[in-house]
């Protein structure tokens, strides 16, 4: 980190990003100048709440597929001269699962019988365990990355740790730049919206967040989490409902034995199939 010129750090377009490395669901790639060379960082925010054994593949996928990208976009004089180097891609991933991460950190051994050839393709990748960063530090780092672990973090807790923790970020975008500020925004709405169901309250309450009210961002972030309550409910009523009729039950014996609403009784018509009921 002390070699980092600060000034150089440069969040790649997302242009770049999007057009190759879509299909691979990459998030962030930041380049900065390392004792006067370029660095390309690869960094993979991985917030999940168990570990994912197939990263050490993904990373694999991911750093081939950056620099296949940055060898063909380099002329070919250049890439052939005897001096020419791809550069470093250093690969992150963050963790915020209550587990340990138990999950291979080095390539090689992902690989079977690696043990029994010399020179088999290896890398290392770095793990950040975010249950070890401190609240505070991640609140007073002002950018789009650290406001999302935070908030991430917080949504394991009580729902008024979570309010505290969104109002504190809203209070200080005026120290964020304006991007990172909108690059958060964006995070949250994105989040919200796949874990609710609904894009009208996510919506609803990023612009809330936007304006900083506190009372309003409360009211805002009330109604998004009843919307998120409300859509665990009506998917453990779908599944306890197709289960029993997987088990032999009518769907009117189910329908009646779980008390269902009308509303739910057209999702479960809506849901019902031959793959869906064999369970």
């Amino acid at each position: 980190m002390q070699l980092i010129d600060e000034s150089s750090l440069h969040l790649c377009d997302k242009g770049f990003v999007d057009s190759f490395f879509g299909e691979l669901e990459s998030d962030l790639i930041y380049r900065a100048k390392v004792s006067e060379r370029d660095v390309y960082f690869f960094v993979l925010t991985e917030l999940q709440s168990s570990p994912d054994f197939t990263i050490p593949f993904r990373l694999f996928k991911y750093i081939s597929a950056i620099l296949t990208r940055i060898f063909g976009d380099t002329p070919e004089k250049e890439r052939e001269r005897k001096g020419f180097r791809l550069p470093v891609v250093v690969p992150i991933v963050f963790y915020n699962g209550t587990k340990g991460w138990y999950v291979t950190r080095n390539f090689k051994e992902y690989l079977q019988d690696s043990d029994l050839f010399d020179g088999v393709i290896d890398f290392e990748y770095t793990l950040v365990d975010i249950n070890m960063l401190n609240k505070e530090y991640l609140l007073e780092n002002h950018d789009a990355i650290c406001a999302a672990i935070a908030v991430d973090k917080a949504s394991g807790g009580s729902l008024e740790q979570l309010h505290e923790t969104i109002i504190k970020i809203a209070h200080s975008k005026q120290d964020f730049t304006a991007d990172e500020f909108s690059d958060f925004l964006t995070w949250f709405k994105q989040t919200a919206e796949r874990r609710v169901g609904s894009a009208d309250a996510a919506k609803k309450a990023t612009a809330l967040i936007e304006q900083g009210d506190d009372e309003m961002m409360r009211t805002g972030l009330d109604i998004l989490f009843d919307e998120a309550e409300a859509k665990g409910r009506s998917e453990w009523f779908i599944e306890a409902t197709l289960r029993l009729i997987g088990k032999g039950k009518s769907i009117e014996e189910a329908i009646d034995l779980l008390d269902l609403s009308d509303e739910q009784v057209e999702q479960i018509k809506q849901a019902k199939s031959p793959s869906a009921v064999a369970v």
